[in-house]
This record gives structure tokens, sequence and C-alpha cells, in this order.
């Protein structure tokens, strides 16, 4: 890298911190509550913004270098691909809250059902079109 390179490498750096530092998504969207709750249990904001549907987050995730898994943590960022559980067609997100016995997980989301502007907690199973996401 020469002399010239460095500051656009810096100047890119910094362009990802700054877009991460804050929640982007559109408030009362599943992809904002996840997104904030996400950032408030651990301190992060997904720096992912842009083609940022919910179906397209493990996508987008693994292009930022975190984790996407079929297996449920607390505190990790659930997906569901369009229609699978009832989601619609632009996918749901929400935060595992908590990891039961029998292949399911307890999660806090917003628009889901019928209370779109309510947070709602919720039992989904794991398995095909549900990935999990964390740093």
């Amino acid at each position: 890298m020469n002399a010239l390179q460095a500051p656009r490498v810096l100047m890119r750096a910094n362009a990802v911190a700054m877009e991460s530092a804050r929640n982007a998504f559109p408030y009362g969207a599943c992809t904002w509550y996840a997104d904030q709750r996400y950032h408030d249990l651990h301190g992060t904001y997904v720096p992912w913004t842009d083609n940022a549907n919910a179906w397209q987050w493990p996508q987008r995730a693994n292009e930022y270098g975190w984790r996407v898994s079929s297996t449920p943590q607390v505190g990790s960022i659930i997906v569901l691909q369009s229609g699978v559980q009832g989601a619609s067609w632009l996918g749901h997100v929400g935060v595992v809250e908590q990891v039961k016995g029998n292949s399911s997980v307890i999660a806090s989301s917003m628009n889901w059902g019928a209370n779109p502007w309510a947070v709602t907690r919720w039992q989904f199973h794991t398995g095909p079109g549900v990935t999990f996401i964390s740093q």
C-alpha cells in the first residue's frame, strides 16, 4: 500500500464505523427492533444498512464477517426467510430471549402478527429457513 492508498483505507474504515454507530432502520419495522435490541444487549448495531430486508440479513452478515448459524443462542438475531412460520415476503427478524429444549426459541420482535407497532414475544421453531446471527 502506498501513501495515497492509506487515507482511502482509513476513510472507508471510518465510514463503516460511522455507519454502524446508529440504528438506520425505520422505526416500527422488525429490522429496527432487532438492530436496537441487539445493540441494547451487546453494544453493537448491525453494520449493514442497504440491501437489508429481513430475508437478506444472513447474506449481509456473512459479508461483514458476522456468524450465521442454525443453532440459537440467547441474544442472537433470529432470521425467518420469506413465508417461513408466517413471515411476510420480506422475511422477519427478532432477537432470541430464551432457548427452549424442544427445538424452539422465544424471540422478541416488532411488527409481528396483529400488533405491528408493539414489541411481542413469540415462539419460533428452528429448522429450514431459520438462521441465527451474532457478531
